[in-house]
């Protein structure tokens, strides 16, 4: 039987898409700019109790060329800890503009992720990373980017479903991610057909990180 979480959080996406799906359209240049920068969540963490805290991240997303990726292609990586500590999460977004003026994000995992660390860095390292460098998700995890007032927001829709890397189970993911020009939240999760929780990103709620520079 699902969990109440469980079915709270899936609540919250469909009710998210139904929410927006009449939203205007984004202009993908705004996305992607107000996507860059570095980020904390400094302050969040500062004001909850230590049992109740989302883990310390500082993140960063920088626009990278890789053609074989698209136009507007983000690369990021979440230091724990410290902006040098050890990496919650490397990913590679890609938005694309479709012909009907609609914004989408594509995501991708790294399959080794040490070869790119620090491409924020040095961005000429993944200039030449392939569809062979990833592992990449069925287009039915591709996410629908949409202007809502001063941010955008986006989620991964209810159909998504994986195969967990680490514990070869099949899980619906889903996220919500809202993102403004100084500052971005973000919560993501996974459940398993029985409605078991794999996993939840941060374990309660959703990261707020601030923007520390563009």
């Amino acid at each position: 039987m699902r969990s109440l979480l469980t079915i709270c959080l899936s609540l919250a996406v469909f009710g998210f898409d139904s929410r927006f799906a009449m939203a205007a359209q984004p202009d993908i240049e705004t996305v992607v700019a107000w996507t860059q920068g570095a980020f904390s969540n400094e302050r969040q963490v500062a004001s909850v109790d230590a049992g109740e805290s989302p883990g310390l991240l500082f993140p960063v997303f920088r626009q990278v060329e890789i053609p074989a990726f698209g136009d507007h292609v983000i690369y990021l990586q979440w230091p724990m800890e410290a902006p040098d500590g050890d990496l919650q999460r490397q990913r590679i977004w890609a938005f694309h503009k479709n012909g009907d003026g609609s914004v989408v994000m594509k995501f991708y995992t790294l399959k080794n992720p040490d070869q790119w660390r620090d491409a924020h860095l040095d961005p000429e390292k993944v200039r030449d990373m392939t569809v062979d460098d990833v592992i990449a998700y069925p287009d039915t995890c591709t996410l629908p980017v949409y202007s809502a007032g001063e941010e955008f927001r986006t989620a991964i829709p209810p159909t998504c479903s994986i195969v967990s890397q680490s514990t070869r189970t099949t899980m619906t993911i889903q996220s919500l991610i809202t993102i403004a020009p100084d500052r971005m939240t973000y919560m993501e999760f996974g459940v398993a057909g029985d409605g078991k929780m794999i996993f939840q990103v941060p374990a309660s709620g959703a990261y707020v990180f601030d923007k520390l520079a563009p």
